[in-house]
């Protein structure tokens, strides 16, 4: 897909500063217009540099929740948090700790199950690589056919970024791949394919093809 997104209506563009003592292929989170994201720095870049990311301009109908880890809560650990006045347990992610804030989906706090989904902050994206001919196709989304945000697995194992097949899920309750039945709920993070997008930003898309 030449000529990359800088015109996708559906993506907000933002300059980010790289705080002092972040380097390559390190993360830091940053809010942008509010919403958490996670920024990956890449190659070539470092602290006080100026980074020029994309996030998805998110649809009114998707609501999620930043909330701060509390102390002495380990990764893997349960606390309770106020969701919009709903108290329900939270599972601390594996990769965060106290004082660090995560995401948590409104649909399935606003379920009824106690139990709400979290999620790991949407990816901020580098403007100049998204789109580009490099992205691997399983990096992209079957619906928008940008690099992945917030990549999201149905229960039959299709992957699409959250905010697109959430947004799609508000009108067609039913999987774009294969029409079986399908709600926000039964979506789960794909830390797979999330980890090798993190990758991917990070080196550059030589490593990839790296022999």
């Amino acid at each position: 897909m030449p000529g990359g997104s800088g015109s996708n209506p559906m993506m907000q563009t933002y300059a980010v500063t790289v705080p002092p003592g972040v380097g390559p292929g390190q993360q830091f989170q940053a809010s942008l217009d509010g919403q958490l994201t996670m920024v990956i720095v890449p190659h070539g870049s470092g602290p006080n540099s100026t980074l020029h990311v994309q996030i998805p301009a998110r649809p009114s109908s998707v609501q999620k929740y930043a909330v701060t880890i509390p102390s002495g809560v380990s990764p893997n650990g349960r606390f309770q948090a106020n969701l919009g006045g709903q108290l329900v347990w939270l599972v601390c992610p594996a990769n965060m700790g106290p004082g660090k804030q995560m995401l948590v989906d409104a649909n399935t706090a606003a379920s009824g199950k106690g139990q709400a989904k979290t999620w790991p902050p949407p990816i901020a994206v580098p403007q100049d690589m998204d789109g580009g001919d490099n992205v691997p196709d399983y990096f992209l989304c079957p619906i928008t056919g940008c690099l992945m945000r917030q990549p999201a697995m149905t229960p039959d194992g299709v992957t699409y970024d959250y905010d697109a097949i959430v947004e799609w899920l508000q009108t067609k309750q039913t999987d774009p791949s294969t029409n079986q039945p399908l709600t926000p709920d039964s979506l789960c993070p794909n830390r797979t394919v999330r980890s090798m997008i993190e990758d991917f930003i990070a080196k550059g898309p030589d490593f990839l093809f790296a022999k």
